[in-house]
């Protein structure tokens, strides 16, 4: 079958590491092609696996012809007998170059939540425009799906289906990283909340920490961290994701302090690798970690009630153990590659008719 994977950012993160997933677990089986940003991390790494990369900026503006004119003329030339759209830019303008082609699309997130009032009312119509336009809708977890359907993005119709964000399931070895060593691992980005992990290990001072992202904040936060005198921090900015992938175990904590979240891939990386995770309480992830089984979530902006769970984490080395032992049980039960590729082909079949 011909199939193309279209994401518009093509940059290290949660959604281009699971279109990694699709192109590596489903070449062998299909005619893959995918489009996305030219020259991005994503397009090489595509290249590497010989699937063809077509070169599509959807950056300008969402009100930007090209990037629908582009669209046609790349479906024209692949000729695919299914596309599968990651994230709402993609899906929009999919929806504008072709309406009657066979669709998937992937949601990973509803940011437009977190905008202006008008950002948010324009987000919302192209939302509602693409998720109509898809023959199946694929929601990362329960709470993207009741957003939705809170907004009238969609209605019960049988089109929609979950399969959340998994990781791979290589052999792992016992970590023995210090307790003290805090690892944040995100784009800086004001939904990634920078500066709040920031004020959390100011109140850590006798903690290392290690942060690894860009992004449009990340000169700002290496300011405001010369400017605290928080010598304890120090930034390797993006790594590709297989070196982040190394790096994951050398943390005794993880430290998520979005904002705002779907199902981010961080923590399961993190649970399976044996990294006790703390994360703020927001979108899905009380859908992956159980607090105090799995992880601990902190339900407040607090930078103190953060430093106490990182502390608690550090200074009970048999809730830790605890913690590691269960965050692993669940990884393998219910967040495997294996089972979302099963489910993500079976949804192709059943699309595509093929």
């Amino acid at each position: 079958m011909r199939i193309l994977e279209v994401v518009a950012d093509g940059n290290p993160g949660g959604g281009t590491t699971h279109v990694v997933q699709i192109l590596e677990g489903l070449r062998r089986d299909h005619s893959l092609g995918l489009v996305t940003q030219k020259d991005s991390y994503l397009s090489s790494h595509a290249e590497t696996l010989d699937i063809p990369v077509f070169g599509v900026d959807f950056f300008r503006s969402r009100l930007d012809p090209r990037a629908p004119f582009r669209l046609c003329r790349v479906f024209r030339e692949f000729d695919p007998q299914l596309v599968h759209l990651h994230g709402g830019r993609a899906a929009f303008f999919a929806a504008l170059a072709s309406p009657e082609m066979p669709t998937i699309y992937s949601v990973h997130g509803y940011h437009f939540l977190h905008k202006s009032p008008i950002m948010r009312r324009l987000a919302l119509n192209a939302e509602r425009l693409a998720a109509r336009r898809a023959q199946e809708i694929i929601f990362e977890s329960r709470y993207d799906a009741r957003v939705a359907e809170n907004h009238g993005i969609v209605s019960r119709t049988g089109r929609e289906t979950i399969i959340p964000n998994t990781v791979p399931l290589p052999e792992v070895s016992e970590a023995h990283a210090d307790p003290r060593h805090v690892g944040f691992v995100g784009r800086l980005e004001r939904q990634k909340d920078p500066s709040l992990f920031l004020d959390v290990m100011e109140r850590l001072p006798e903690y290392s920490a290690t942060m690894i992202g860009g992004g449009a904040l990340e000169g700002e936060v290496e300011a405001e961290i010369r400017r605290r005198g928080l010598s304890n921090i120090r930034m390797l900015g993006a790594l590709p994701h297989a070196e982040h992938l190394k790096a994951l175990p050398e943390f005794g904590v993880v430290v998520m302090t979005s904002r705002w979240e779907g199902l981010p891939i961080l923590p399961l990386e993190a649970m399976w690798l044996g990294v006790p995770v703390v994360a703020a309480n927001v979108g899905a992830l009380d859908e992956v970690i159980e607090h105090e089984k799995n992880g601990l979530l902190v339900d407040s902006r607090s930078p103190e009630d953060f430093a106490r769970a990182v502390e608690r984490l550090a200074e009970d080395a048999a809730l830790c153990e605890r913690i590691v032992e269960n965050a692993r049980d669940r990884i393998r039960s219910q967040f495997s590659e294996e089972r979302m590729l099963a489910d993500i082909r079976d949804l192709y079949r059943r699309v595509a008719g093929g």
